[in-house]
């Protein structure tokens, strides 16, 4: 009888435990990481903005593309990142920043098409990410810009961004370098 009260004992303190780690908070993962591929021209008394090609989402959705990415700020030249933020947890968090060692800025911003079908580029503060939701950053959406870039961005090669969590903190993650979808 002590066995089988003890069993139960063990059980019950195992569910517990279970459901109180569960509940734990936020629990963040970044998939998908990529950066379009940014040549700088300083050389040869060009503007100094990256090349990019032109998107094919942008494209897919109707919208213009250029071959290079504007310059967004007096800090220089540019490029964007995009991935997916997963949040297993059972708790929302808020992604409220991102820095890098390859460019003078990382800003998010979020892609909106106003009543006349032109396509703004917004800063934002923050993207909320609920609990046991995903939020995708994709062209023509939600992105992170890099501007004011240090060095080229050669497709195949990564850098490394840090994005910074109301509640996980900071969270390291490597970018591929590569071609948009």
């Amino acid at each position: 009888m002590k066995r089988i009260i003890l069993s139960f004992g063990v059980i019950v303190f195992l569910l517990a435990a279970c459901t109180s780690f569960s509940q734990a908070g936020p629990n963040i993962k970044i998939e998908n990481a990529w950066v379009r591929p940014a040549v700088m021209e300083s050389m040869n008394g060009m503007s100094g903005t990256p090349q990019t090609q032109p998107d094919k989402g942008m494209q897919d959705m109707g919208m213009p593309t250029a071959q290079a990415m504007p310059e967004m700020s007096d800090s220089g030249p540019s490029s964007a990142a995009y991935f997916v933020i997963v949040n297993d947890g059972n708790q929302p968090d808020s992604l409220i920043g991102v820095s890098t060692d390859a460019a003078k800025e990382a800003d998010l911003h979020q892609t909106r098409i106003d009543s006349n079908d032109v396509a703004q580029m917004i800063p934002i503060q923050r993207v909320d990410v609920p609990a046991h939701g995903r939020i995708e950053f994709k062209p023509a959406g939600y992105h992170v810009m890099l501007m004011g870039l240090a060095r080229d961005l050669k497709t195949g090669e990564t850098l490394k961004l840090i994005l910074q969590f109301e509640k996980s903190g900071p969270i390291s993650v490597d970018a591929m370098v590569r071609q948009g979808q």
